[in-house]
């Protein structure tokens, strides 16, 4: 709807009528339909009624008269709350088909399940911590089902999202199939560890080999399933102590029974091979793209690396060449960047040992497993071995997979190419959602409930990830927050009145609500209390 000045041709004068009109579509064309006529333009100047009009439609527009009672100095700020994150989060939760399915397993509980449910996943996102910092800080975002919500609700939230957690992670499964049209073709796998602050869980919890570098804490090891696209599938819980190795049987059992899925790749770095994991994925029916340690296995060492033949380059950075020994497909990869870079690094290393040797420090190198393995020892001294640094070269910028698959080799090594790409989607998102430490010590559920809430986090952040992706957008996550927290839903009071205006967007903001779909709010608006 807008103001139009038509102009009118009579009796040889020319007229100007006001006129209010608005725009509507008649097939392919766009028309205009006239709503009113407020008369000559220039009659209503002379008589006054067009500023009468416009004053009274004036006092009609909430914005306006905001806007006059601030200049005034007669308006009263009663709140001002954070408003775009749980516009942006609630969109994509709603989407995911979240809302409906958390408030139907939320039923007979006497607080909203579902909303404690998204203010703990939101909270991963803006205010990461404890659930007592959690309940003081919803009391800071704009939206009214966060109004009834209490401390005690968060405790008693995360045992029963934990006991749900298979029905919602195979609905998610089948809304992502549902919304972006594609089958798990691939599977990628990680694990990641994760510290406590405090008791521990009895039993599950226990000191091991910690990614995030704090060995003197209890541990719990978290394992991911993620499509090519990003998305994750499932999530699993293992004692601190677990073995990567140990860990992917149980995950390729879960994509076979909960999920129904027949025919999968499943891709995973060289930590997870053992020959158990192997057959245990080919009697599951799944082939398998795996990185293989080079430097342990003999059959690898020599045979594969060994075998003669000449790299097909796939691009500026990679060259494939296919090694099969008795019934098992080896890939083997080489990346010429790598290479100069692993020489120069052993190069390197090289010339700090021939300083110490030098200096006479035997018993320092030795000591050094980096400088040891170039070194030959003999009664006391020590000397660079030339055979073992040559040895030594034969592996630079290369890498060996197995495949089960009929893949040709470049399609190969480009699948486990991404399995990178996944890795480094996955520790930023875990940056992102801050899985780490967790402060639930008693309640064994409640912990996991924990690790499930960030498990939705890591979905919802990997989905905006997808669509700002879509329209073009390729914004930092930082950023991504920043801006969305700076639009604010500040509630007022005008003579009696409230409103609740919407702060100018800023940054990127407006482009994120445009990729998702959502008509930012209007500026100024009456305000239900």
């Amino acid at each position: 709807m807008f103001v139009r000045v038509k102009n009118v041709q009579s009796n040889g004068r020319h007229y100007r009528y006001l006129q209010i009109v608005e725009n509507f579509r008649e097939g392919a064309r766009v028309r205009q339909r006239l709503l009113g006529n407020l008369g000559r333009l220039d009659e209503l100047l002379a008589s006054g009624d067009l500023e009468r009009v416009i004053t009274q439609l004036c006092e009609q527009c909430p914005s306006v008269r905001v806007l006059r009672a601030e200049q005034a100095g007669t308006l009263e700020v009663l709140s001002d709350q954070s408003w775009g994150p749980v516009l942006v989060f609630d969109r994509l939760w709603e989407e995911l088909g979240l809302k409906s399915l958390l408030g139907e397993l939320g039923r007979g509980l006497s607080f909203e399940f579902e909303r404690m449910i998204f203010a703990q996943v939101l909270q991963r996102f803006c205010e990461p911590g404890s659930d007592l910092r959690g309940s003081k800080w919803i009391e800071t975002v704009h939206e009214p089902g966060f109004a009834r919500l209490r401390l005690e609700h968060f405790y008693r939230s995360l045992g029963r999202l934990w006991k749900h957690k298979q029905r919602i992670e195979v609905a998610l499964y089948e809304r992502g199939r549902d919304l972006f049209n594609a089958d798990l073709d691939l599977a990628f796998f990680d694990t990641t560890s994760t510290y406590f602050e405090g008791t521990s869980l009895k039993g599950r919890a226990k000191l091991g080999k910690s990614k995030d570098h704090r060995p003197d804490h209890l541990q719990l090891v978290v394992g991911v399933v993620m499509r090519r696209d990003g998305l994750p599938v499932a999530c699993e819980i293992w004692p601190g102590n677990t073995a990567d190795m140990k860990t992917l049987v149980p995950i390729v059992q879960a994509l076979k029974q909960r999920f129904r899925i027949r025919q999968v790749v499943l891709v995973c770095d060289r930590g997870m091979v053992s020959a158990a994991n192997l057959l245990a994925i080919e009697e599951a029916g799944f082939q398998y793209i795996v990185g293989m340690k080079m430097r342990n296995l003999v059959e690898v060492r020599y045979e594969v690396l060994g075998r003669a033949g000449r790299y097909h380059e796939v691009s500026e950075n990679l060259r494939v060449k296919e090694v099969c020994v008795d019934e098992r497909r080896y890939v083997v990869c080489f990346n010429p960047d790598e290479a100069a870079k692993d020489r120069a690094d052993r190069q390197a290393t090289l010339e700090k040992i021939q300083a110490k040797l030098a200096k006479g420090g035997v018993k320092q190198l030795i000591a050094n497993r980096g400088y040891k393995r170039y070194l030959r020892v003999q009664r006391g001294s020590a000397a660079i071995d030339e055979a073992r640094v040559k040895a030594d070269a034969r592996y630079d910028g290369k890498y060996v997979l197995r495949t089960t698959t009929e893949l040709p080799a470049e399609e190969v090594a480009l699948a486990y190419k991404h399995l990178t790409w996944i890795e480094r989607l996955w520790r930023d998102l875990k940056d992102v959602v801050e899985l780490r430490p967790i402060f639930h010590w008693q309640k064994r559920d409640n912990v996991k409930g924990h690790i499930f809430v960030c498990f939705l986090s890591l979905y919802l952040a990997a989905l905006l990830k997808h669509k700002l992706a879509q329209a073009a957008l390729k914004l930092p996550w930082d950023e991504i927050i920043r801006d969305l927290s700076a639009m604010r839903a500040v509630t007022v009071d005008l003579a009696g009145e409230a409103y609740l205006l919407r702060s100018p967007l800023q940054g990127h903001a407006g482009k994120i609500l445009a990729a998702l779909g959502i008509k930012p709010p209007p500026l100024a608006q009456p305000h239900t209390r």
